[in-house]
């Protein structure tokens, strides 16, 4: 390759200063599609439905364990356990948007209203006259977010909706009826391992075998009284629900950006087509 051939492809390759002066060269184009895009801004956000952010903040709820010393019968040795990040915790992290809450949001009438009217992708799931489970369920586990507050065991539930009201309602509502509904399961479970140990106590009759049995029947009694305590018992609530005082989507700091960056780069494109 000559010296010749190559000062020419170095001339034909652009740099930056050639691609800047393009921009100045396409300026006309770039300010009317930009200022066009900045219209579509505009009538976009003043066309589009508010939402506003609803917030909750939840955590483990505090258990009690038994003491690692001895528990004799009638000594009733409790105490308070550390907050862990426990399976009970889990099962309401995977249950707090599942059908059953759906389920049982359903039977709320002006619930259902408050958010078909809200989410037009609801109608998918109409039956008659009626939103079905499925189709509730599927939109919470898309709405309604648990986020991780990093460093804890604390999460964050999320949602999005035109009315304050109702949004704090619902993290409301989601959190009573799992935390509820695992109550129930854990105390149905408890009293069948009671029964299940009574009447073993009653066929048994080594002495051993009945005391280790009289052991686990003691234990299971004071899980029962724990689970029956009028305290949240999967998930307790430290934070309430919140709703932002203004509209969080959409947010004039990013569509308005976003769309004049959009008629930017329609500006350029027209220009090329123009000059090519």
């Amino acid at each position: 390759m000559t010296v010749d051939s190559q000062r020419s492809i170095l001339s034909s390759e652009k740099t930056l200063f050639d691609v800047l002066r393009e921009f100045w060269r396409a300026k006309f184009y770039l300010l009317f599609f930009g200022f066009v895009m900045a219209i579509a801004a505009f009538l976009f956000v003043s066309m589009a439905t508010p939402y506003y952010r609803a917030e909750m903040i939840v955590g483990p709820a505090e258990s009690f364990v038994r003491s690692a010393a001895p528990v004799f019968e009638g000594s009733g040795q409790i105490q308070r356990g550390e907050i862990s990040h426990d399976d009970i915790f889990l099962r309401f992290e995977h249950s707090y948007a599942g059908v059953r809450i759906a389920r049982a949001l359903l039977s709320n009438a002006d619930f259902v209203a408050n958010i078909v009217s809200a989410e037009p992708s609801l109608g998918k799931g109409v039956r008659g006259n009626q939103v079905s489970a499925e189709a509730l369920s599927a939109h919470l586990k898309e709405r309604v977010q648990l986020q991780t507050i990093s460093g804890t065991s604390l999460r964050r539930l999320v949602y999005y909706h035109p009315d304050q009201q109702f949004a704090k309602r619902l993290l409301t509502l989601i959190h009573d009826l799992a935390d509820r509904m695992i109550r129930i399961e854990t105390l149905k479970e408890t009293n069948e391992r009671i029964q299940y140990l009574n009447d073993a106590l009653a066929q048994n009759l080594n002495p051993v075998h009945k005391r280790s049995l009289a052991e686990l029947l003691m234990e299971q009694e004071r899980a029962k009284m724990m689970v029956s305590l009028d305290q949240p018992f999967a998930a307790r609530i430290v934070e309430p629900a919140y709703v932002s005082d203004k509209p969080r989507w959409p947010d004039l700091y990013i569509m308005y950006p976003v769309f004049i960056f959009i008629g930017l780069i329609f500006g350029f494109i027209f220009y090329g087509l123009r000059t090519s």
